[in-house]
């Protein structure tokens, strides 16, 4: 199974918890696609942010919502969690997350536990971040992904 981000966006960053960037690159023609985060926090992240991620399917020219969420606390999903976790952990983010200027590079999913097959080709990856509280919203962000079969 390999994971191929195509597009990302941030739809939304509070200006005052967050400003981030967001972009995917290939560095050659036969290289892996990877994804850039760059911004700033004004606050320290650690389980008083929540990260609910919901995977979209494509389907009918259009991403409807799967079965398929997750909801984690930041330092669950961090140390925890194998497949979106473990990708951010691989390209350097610790829990706590400190305040100040932070730029994650060269993000991959690792693939080498991810289930053979999956249910769907095409599908978006909803990230909604916010206070654990008062679920006030501090960043909204997608990534449309393509699931291939290898």
């Amino acid at each position: 199974m390999e994971v191929i981000p195509e597009r990302a966006n941030v739809t939304f960053a509070n200006p005052r918890y967050t400003n981030l960037t967001i972009n995917i690159r290939r560095y050659s023609r036969r290289s892996r696609y990877y994804i850039n985060l760059m911004g700033t926090t004004s606050h320290m992240w650690n389980n008083n942010i929540t990260v609910d991620i919901v995977i979209n399917q494509y389907l009918h020219n259009e991403y409807r919502p799967s079965f398929i969420t997750h909801h984690y606390k930041f330092c669950d999903l961090v140390n925890k969690d194998q497949f979106i976790g473990g990708a951010i952990k691989n390209a350097g983010v610790v829990c706590p997350l400190p305040a100040g200027y932070h730029a994650v590079m060269n993000i991959t999913a690792p693939t080498e536990h991810f289930p053979n097959v999956f249910p769907f080709q095409k599908g978006r990856l909803d990230f909604v971040v916010s206070l654990t509280n008062t679920y006030e919203a501090i960043l909204k962000l997608y990534v449309e992904v393509t699931f291939k079969q290898k």
